[in-house]
């Protein structure tokens, strides 16, 4: 059954699920809505219930302060990966060895919140044509780099095949060269597969994606996400270019590809890897668009993202400070030790309480910083508003 955008019909896919998988949301249900997209021979859909396409932010003061820092903490390797990977005869930057340890040391970052108010719940559904539910999973685990290529992102390590488990780098071009830290759990019994979002990942979110037989011979791949933004960093820089509809072209162009696969077009690239991609060139048109049509609000946008930056430099130099200023007590109190003189341990206590204070006033530093940028945001918005004769 097709759907008035384009797309399967939600009444045809419930009954099928696996018992041990949930099923998906009830596009139907009140809250969800259907959102224009291309839905081509493979009949895709996209249903969203939540915010969109201006994501909410997840999380406290400090759990956004932290995926923040772990995302700009991120981003020097991947513009570094990125321009290598681009490079000929470059070797690539950092190595296999590297992202693998990098993504070692993080943890995961579910979505937080409510679906529908803090967390959007969106539903992505395609039929593929000519495949078994077995044929179309093993075709994602076998040919990752297909697949997410197709969507506009580069898996680092490289991958030939999907593993339960298995913590990747996804690697996307614009609107800047950007790294999207993941898990993926693969359930082969119920041809299904699961992503998570690490630390240092723009959004806090899940994905889980389902092949069931769609009672004619194909399948249906039912992609059940939660998302949000996870941090005020992203959530100030979608003012200038949407997280959220790039993630729906990825995906789009991703079903786009697992369908070609069993139904002509093999060599389907989508978006693709190329330096200079549709997804990249996209992105920078979008901003572009943005600042012409509302310079007040990119204006700010851009001030509250650097004081979101600032604020993650006061909190570095803060923590920086606190580990010299213990290394330090830990040598005094050593060599008081070491002399036989008393204080050694409250030399070391001592300066345990003083570098946590640096470190305190660094972090308060930094909030006022970024407090004082969003109001400077703010002003320059209401005067560009003002000033501007076309607004």
């Amino acid at each position: 059954m097709l759907d008035a955008v384009g797309g399967v019909g939600a009444c045809c896919l419930y009954g099928q699920y696996p018992a041990a998988i949930d099923p998906p949301a009830d596009v139907s249900a009140p809250g969800f809505r259907p959102v224009e997209v291309d839905g081509g021979p493979n009949e895709f859909r996209l249903d969203v219930e939540g915010p969109d396409p201006q994501l909410a932010t997840g999380g406290t003061h400090d759990q956004q302060e932290r995926q923040r820092d772990a995302m700009i903490a991120l981003a020097m390797p991947a513009l570094s990966s990125y321009v290598t990977g681009h490079t000929p005869l470059t070797p690539r930057a950092p190595s296999d060895a590297a992202v693998r340890d990098i993504l070692g040391r993080l943890d995961r970052n579910p979505p937080l919140g409510i679906d529908g108010r803090e967390v959007t719940h969106a539903v992505y559904q395609s039929r593929i044509s000519n495949a078994t539910p077995q044929e179309a999973y093993e075709h994602v685990v076998n040919h990752p780099e297909e697949v997410f290529g197709a969507g506009g992102m580069e898996i680092r390590p490289q991958a030939d095949r999907l593993e339960d488990g298995g913590r990747y780098m996804l690697e996307i071009g614009g609107p800047v060269p950007t790294w999207l830290p993941v898990e993926i759990q693969l359930d082969p019994a119920n041809h299904a597969f699961t992503i998570h979002t690490l630390d240092g990942h723009v959004l806090r979110g899940t994905q889980t994606f389902t092949f069931t037989a769609d009672g004619d011979g194909g399948t249906v791949l039912t992609q059940d996400a939660r998302f949000q933004a996870s941090s005020k960093l992203p959530a100030e820089l979608q003012q200038l270019s949407s997280i959220s509809r790039g993630q729906h072209e990825a995906w789009l162009h991703a079903h786009r590809e697992i369908y070609e696969q069993f139904n002509g077009d093999r060599s389907y690239e989508g978006i693709g890897t190329a330096a200079f991609n549709r997804q990249q060139l996209g992105a920078w048109a979008e901003g572009l668009r943005n600042v012409i049509v509302d310079p007040g609000r990119s204006a700010d946008a851009m001030i509250d993202a650097g004081g979101e930056v600032a604020n993650a430099g006061f909190d570095f130099a803060g923590r920086f400070a606190d580990s010299g200023i213990d290394m330090t007590g830990n040598i005094v109190g050593w060599g008081l030790d070491t002399f036989g003189l008393p204080g050694g341990d409250y030399a070391r206590r001592a300066y345990d309480v003083a570098g946590d204070g640096v470190e305190w006033l660094a972090d308060r530093a930094g909030d006022v910083t970024s407090g004082a940028m969003d109001i400077a945001g703010d002003g320059a918005r209401v005067f560009i508003d003002v000033a501007n004769p076309f607004d």
